[in-house]
């Protein structure tokens, strides 16, 4: 799914043969399979990446906006899930890096 398109469909979640009892949804940030945008951090080259990354010190600014876009396709992928028969309190949200798990369990 990696490519120069900003609208990259989300993964698919293909129902299990039987009924899911419990999923785990693991996210993978900076440079994986993402919508690719500039990244002010590497001198604004286009790579996938869930949000903007300003700096990385502790007083640099964030892409609040991209956060808070990239939550709400995580919680699209939860919804997702409990639609197709997962109880929600059997949904485990995992990440690294610019995974948006974190915020997103924060917020949910």
């Amino acid at each position: 799914m990696c490519g120069n398109n900003t609208s990259t469909p989300l993964p698919a979640i293909v129902p299990a043969a039987r009924k899911a009892t419990a999923a785990v949804i693991f996210l993978r940030g900076l440079g994986d399979t993402r919508p690719v945008r500039p990244v002010t951090l590497t001198m604004n080259m286009a790579m996938p990446s869930w949000f903007d990354i300003i700096g990385l010190s502790p007083d640099s600014q964030g892409d609040e906006s991209g956060i808070k876009r990239a939550a709400e396709k995580i919680k699209a992928l939860i919804d997702q899930e409990v639609k197709n028969g997962t109880p929600s309190n059997g949904i485990i949200l995992g990440g690294f890096s610019q995974g948006g798990t974190l915020y997103t369990a924060l917020t949910t």
